[in-house]
């Protein structure tokens, strides 16, 4: 069951993507099709990875570090 619902959720996304690519490359917007088929594909390897239950790393770690203890200082007083 955890790659079924990624692969169905990849399935439809793939869908989707190909049928907006097809709608892009006919009306000469190339550039615009290569930008929306590399955002979608970043979109749905993230996706899937959270559908599958993948704990995905964030750049909010480094923030969060630095952050945390001035934050609990503040609410400390």
């Amino acid at each position: 069951m955890t790659l079924f619902l990624p692969a169905v959720y990849i399935l439809c996304l793939g869908t989707f993507t190909f049928i907006q690519i097809r709608r892009l490359w006919s009306r000469n917007e190339k550039r615009e099709a290569w930008i929306y088929l590399l955002s979608m594909t970043v979109s749905a390897a993230a996706g899937a990875l959270l559908i599958a239950g993948v704990n995905v790393p964030t750049f909010i770690l480094p923030y969060r570090l630095v952050f945390e203890a001035f934050g609990k200082s503040i609410l400390s007083r």
